[in-house]
């Protein structure tokens, strides 16, 4: 189908949560190339963005596109001081085409809701979001004020590059950038898979291709916990695999904002998961209260509002308490069964972090955007890496990052602070209430406990 369906089956393939490995990684290899459009129309667009031709701006400019995508294509030119660039141009037309995509989209989203509806993936929900990113990839002002930020905050990783992008030559439809020439890491899975290449291969090009893992893994850690954004579309046709075993990131179209609220929880959830015993399971309980405590933002925020304003936190926390050690029951009964896959590395720690996600999802606990970005785009690397080196392990990486990056030095005084968001009263008794008629359907226990505990607080009446 083409156009905005291609990105919608990549941004799709992201979802390891919904899809099995397989369709993930066949998802994440659709091809995006089609038909260049013409030079005489590439004039027409710098004519059109810059008021003048391309001569007066590039000293060469190859009129044959190296690369050619559906929203654009990327040619090759010198600036004035014959420094190489990449120069990616919009495709004319494109934002007509998207806006009737986006409709089929919806329609499609709508009967998938009514007939083929997945817990985990509310599929209108998942359009909207798809729309959201694909409207910033159609506007390259975007990407490239999201490149000079990366390009920045990466300075500080000698493993990782970042293209330099030159916004006094680009525009809404036009993005200059320095090209740097790697392997796409899409090409060698491919190779890797079909016998074109081997890992031997790849050593006498300079490439440990079985190290590459763990730099991309350590530096979205960085990203995520230290930056202010992170790279959040991992597709391996935007990572390029450069010699001496550094990686470039490109395409930053999609990018995800770091965790704000109640920072220290995530934290402390991430590493406390990666050190776990896994032979004993009542260790469990620490993590699992830290997940509790960092995903039930909206539900404090509800709960809490729902007091009288003289409330403490304590009698909150009590009620947090409550749902937190039912909730442990859930996720030991998953642990039961996925420690040993573990174990046997048939499954990694990002895929139990995002079963742990589902359970929540009982409860009405939802995982705070930027986190539930973050986590799948860890996964797509966790099942990636262990395509390029089998004795990858994302726990391990987590524990190595954190000796690297000890807590104290990631975290601030802020960052431990758990307090909530106080909304309308009203609204949050409406919220609350039929938040607790989903409860006694699903658990009625549970509801009980809740319920009681609410009127000991006078937060309802019966």
């Amino acid at each position: 189908m083409g156009g905005a369906f291609i990105k919608f089956g990549q941004l799709l393939a992201m979802r390891v949560d919904v899809l099995p490995k397989e369709y993930s990684l066949e998802m994440l290899d659709l091809f995006d190339n089609v038909k260049p459009f013409s030079y005489k129309e590439v004039e027409a667009v710098f004519l059109e963005e810059m008021g003048t031709t391309l001569d007066k701006i590039f000293k060469d400019f190859q009129k044959k596109p190296f690369a050619s995508a559906s929203f654009g294509q990327v040619h090759g030119a010198k600036l004035e001081n014959d420094h190489i660039v990449a120069v990616k141009i919009l495709r004319p037309g494109i934002e007509t085409k998207v806006a009737i995509d986006f409709i089929i989209i919806d329609i499609f989203a709508f009967v998938a809701d009514l007939f083929f509806k997945i817990d985990a993936l509310p599929w209108r929900e998942f359009a909207k979001e798809f729309k959201a990113w694909t409207k910033n990839e159609l506007d390259y002002q975007i990407e490239a004020a999201n490149l000079e930020k990366m390009y920045r905050n990466v300075a500080v990783n000698p493993n990782v590059i970042v293209p330099k992008v030159y916004p006094q030559i680009s525009t809404r439809r036009i993005l200059v950038e320095d090209y740097i020439e790697g392997i796409p890491l899409s090409r060698i899975l491919r190779g890797l898979k079909d016998g074109r290449l081997t890992v031997d291969r790849l050593n006498g090009m300079g490439i440990d291709i079985k190290h590459v893992p763990t730099i991309y893994t350590q530096e979205l850690l960085r990203e995520y916990l230290m930056d202010s954004i992170f790279h959040a579309d991992p597709h391996p046709g935007n990572i390029l695999i450069l010699k001496n075993n550094k990686i470039a990131l490109l395409d930053f179209g999609i990018i995800g904002e770091t965790i704000k609220n109640n920072k220290a929880a995530f934290v402390k959830f991430l590493e406390c998961g990666a050190n776990l015993d896994l032979k004993n399971l009542k260790a469990l309980r620490q993590p699992i209260l830290y997940f509790a405590d960092f995903t039930g933002e909206e539900l404090k925020s509800i709960i809490g509002s729902s007091l009288p304003a003289s409330f403490s936190q304590e009698e909150l926390a009590e009620i947090m308490e409550l749902l937190s050690k039912n909730f442990e029951e859930a996720v030991l009964k998953i642990a039961s069964t996925g420690i040993s896959k573990i174990n046997n590395m048939k499954t990694d720690y990002a895929t139990f972090f995002l079963q742990v996600v589902k359970a929540a999802r009982e409860y009405k606990v939802k995982l705070p955007e930027n986190a539930a970005v973050f986590i799948r785009a860890l996964s797509i690397i966790g099942f990636l890496s262990k395509e390029l080196n089998p004795d990858y392990k994302l726990g391990g990486e987590i524990k190595d990052f954190f000796e690297t990056h000890p807590t104290e030095t990631i975290l601030t005084v802020n960052d431990y602070s758990s307090s909530f968001k106080r909304i309308n009263r009203e609204k949050a008794l409406e919220k609350l209430n039929g938040w607790l008629s989903y409860l006694a359907e699903r658990d009625n226990g549970l509801y009980q406990l809740v319920k009681e505990k609410l009127k000991e607080y006078n937060a309802i009446s019966s």
